[in-house]
């Protein structure tokens, strides 16, 4: 799977992505830190090293009658860790896709 950066758009809520970054560290403490208009950021540990994730609320996406939520998502990391962070980056978003058909 390519890699799509360290910023995305994604259909889900705080509360969606929280859930998400538990199961997927394997059940760290993980909780947003409220910011300002309903975002925030997450801290957590990637493996030896830390990394943000900062989550801030979007208009919902609106096609139709259907209302999907939306997330603008940055991942932080330390520079010098960027191939593992792109790495696990990567992981998370398979993480997070949900099969269908």
């Amino acid at each position: 799977m390519p890699f799509f950066g360290d910023r995305r758009v994604m259909a889900c809520t705080p509360a969606d992505i929280e859930r998400w970054l538990r199961e997927f560290t394997g059940g760290q403490d993980i909780r947003l830190e409220p910011a300002g208009g309903g975002g925030g950021e997450f801290r957590l540990d990637a493996g030896g090293w830390p990394m943000r994730v900062q989550v801030e609320v979007m208009p919902p996406r609106v096609v139709a009658l259907l209302r999907m939520p939306q997330l603008d998502v940055r991942f932080d990391y330390p520079q010098e860790r960027a191939a593992e962070a792109r790495g696990w980056i990567t992981r998370f978003d398979r993480h997070t896709q949900r099969g269908g058909g």
